[in-house]
């Protein structure tokens, strides 16, 4: 019969190579979770990738010790995080670790919560493989310019719909309030005027802005500061463009805020050209996977993704213009920038290529893309387009 003292006496006589054994087994275990749990959690996403710029920046102001830490235990979902958590985990409890520990990581990968959906009364995108949904208005419902327009319709709920319409400052909602100039009603037209001189004021103020920053900057010589001159031109052109998508401006002033956006497009595309390239070259000299390494390379990203919305107004602006070959040059480079993301920027590629009449190449950006048939706006016009032959 196994008594304690004899149990007592075998775990003395042999405690080194036990316990050699059981360093060993938590090793490969350890080792082998580490490995496998990665597959239930995400390690990068957008969400996890911005969280995660967030926690490096404030790392910054850490101890080197705190930051030692930080990059091998709270930095993503890592492995080394999990062979240290398990190593952990079984030394602290030495045998009961191990069940313990194939048990906590199989329910994490194993375990899965309840979906809820909800009826969000989508068009099912589905039938418009066969037709197109007919869509009829039997009783003017939804028509903004009826509502205003009528003249049985309560002069509160006309009021209410301006409203609305003021927060919005799409081009589409700015052409219904300036059909209320013309209105009978004194008091509709002169909210409709409010509103339209409120939004040229808010661009006008935020013009003026960076106007003075560019000028102030420019009149201290070598010692300006470039990144405000770049920020600011990039902000006029979209603020130039602004006023001409929207249609708040007169007819008669729109080729010079044309020429407007296009100076200052030039401007800003230099500054955040030189600022890639010096961005590359400096990421050239560090260590990859340094913590350095990887905050150049998200300000590499960002500046990419300016550049390529630089391109991409810059096509708009030419192609309004009528320009349209300096308008493809444009969106190609904008394209360039984006890689993986380009699809943002092909339906003006094909608009242009549309209006040009170069129906082939129209049919085979839309066509050739499927990431564009998940716009719902688009959808319709990619299926048109796959089904011409």
């Amino acid at each position: 019969m196994i008594t304690m003292n004899n149990l007592f006496n075998f775990l003395q006589e042999y405690f080194f190579i036990l316990f050699f054994i059981h360093i060993l087994f938590t090793l490969v275990l350890s080792l082998i979770i580490s490995k496998y749990a990665l597959k239930r959690f995400k390690k990068s996403s957008v969400d996890i990738n911005e969280k995660d710029k967030k926690r490096i920046l404030n790392m910054e102001k850490k101890k080197w010790f705190f930051k030692l830490l930080f990059k091998i235990s709270l930095h993503k979902n890592n492995q080394i995080a999990i062979f240290l958590f398990t190593i952990a985990l079984n030394i602290a409890l030495p045998f009961i670790g191990y069940f313990a520990t194939i048990w906590l990581f199989w329910y994490m990968i194993n375990i899965t919560y309840a979906q809820k959906v909800l009826d969000t009364n989508m068009l099912n995108l589905d039938e418009f493989q066969s037709s197109f949904l007919k869509v009829e208005r039997n009783f003017g419902e939804g028509s903004m310019i009826n509502l205003i327009n009528n003249a049985y319709i309560p002069k509160s709920k006309k009021i209410r719909a301006l409203s609305i319409l003021a927060t919005n400052n799409s081009a589409l909602s700015l052409s219904v309030v300036k059909q209320t100039l013309t209105n009978d009603d004194d008091e509709i037209r002169m909210f409709g005027y409010a509103i339209l001189n409120k939004i040229e004021k808010s661009l006008n103020e935020k013009i003026n802005l960076h106007l003075d920053t560019i000028r102030l900057e420019s009149l201290k010589g070598e010692h300006r500061d470039e990144k405000k001159i770049g920020f600011a031109a990039k902000e006029l052109a979209f603020l130039y463009w602004e006023i001409i998508y929207t249609e708040v401006s007169h007819e008669s002033l729109r080729k010079n805020f044309l020429n407007s956006s296009i100076l200052y497009l030039d401007m800003a595309k230099e500054y955040y050209l030189s600022e890639i390239d010096n961005l590359k070259h400096g990421l050239n000299k560090l260590k990859k996977g340094n913590l350095e390494f990887k905050i150049q390379r998200n300000k590499l990203e960002e500046t990419y993704i300016i550049g390529s919305n630089l391109f991409a107004l810059l096509g708009r602006v030419y192609s309004k213009r009528g320009e349209y070959d300096k308008a493809k040059e444009n969106f190609t480079l904008a394209e360039e920038l984006l890689s993986d993301k380009s699809t943002t920027i092909l339906p003006y590629l094909a608009e242009v290529y549309f209006i040009t009449k170069k129906y082939s190449v129209t049919k085979a950006i839309l066509t050739y893309f499927q990431e564009l048939e998940l716009n719902p706006k688009l959808y319709p016009i990619v299926k048109q387009w796959k089904a011409t032959s």
